[in-house]
């Protein structure tokens, strides 16, 4: 997928973002795409950015703003996929996880959190947490349940954080630093890999972590 795609709909140009870039190396990319797109652009004044499976926030919303301004453009909205996905895709895979009878759901409530993780930002509960949006290299999450991030995992995950091997870490993108289930623990393999382009699935099986894509029904 291209770091940045222009095209037009009834509600006018929408420029689709590739955010499993750097922030920063994803906005160089908008204006070299910007620059190279000016007659698409024509005399159009604001746009629509769309931000696929990644919610921004506050910071990286008003550096898009800047950035767009500087070019005579204004932003229409800011819109994503998860505004569609919302807790729905969750509660799916928390039902598939229920069938098989080794993947239990841990006791206690569910966290839903309904924003991207920064670096430095860190989130501990007692049961399931359901994160729509990002956790960025920096940020971490612990739960004594399930983890499901309706977005990138690029931070730190620990789910069963009280011993439960059945819990399970979900992403849409998977790629963390550091992903533990109980006491059990992997690591970012240290040569580059390729993104993956369809959620997964991390579970203790054989007495180690295993990942597995997630497969809808």
């Amino acid at each position: 997928m291209e770091p940045v795609t222009l095209k037009g709909n009834r509600e006018g140009v929408v420029v689709q973002l590739n955010c499993n870039l750097e922030f920063e190396e994803l906005c160089k990319k908008i204006e070299a795409k910007l620059t190279e797109a000016n007659s698409f652009l024509g005399n159009k004044t604001e746009v629509i950015i769309n931000s696929g499976l990644v919610e921004l926030d506050a910071g990286q919303a008003q550096r898009l703003k800047e950035l767009f301004t500087s070019r005579g453009l204004g932003i229409k909205k800011i819109v994503s996929q998860l505004e569609k996905q919302d807790n729905g895709l969750a509660e799916k895979i928390i039902s598939k996880a229920a069938e098989d009878e080794t993947q239990l759901l841990s006791q206690g409530p569910t966290l839903i959190v309904r924003k991207s993780l920064r670096s430095g930002q860190r989130i501990f509960h007692e049961g399931t947490v359901i994160v729509l949006g990002d956790v960025n290299p920096g940020a971490e999450v612990i739960a004594s349940g399930h983890i499901f991030v309706i977005g990138n995992l690029r931070g730190i995950a620990h789910a069963g954080a009280q011993g439960d091997t059945n819990a399970i870490v979900f992403a849409s993108r998977l790629q963390p630093t550091q992903l533990r289930i109980a006491n059990f623990i992997t690591r970012a393999p240290d040569e580059e890999v390729l993104v993956p382009s369809e959620p997964e699935i991390a579970r203790i099986k054989n007495n180690m972590v295993v990942i597995e894509k997630y497969l809808q029904k």
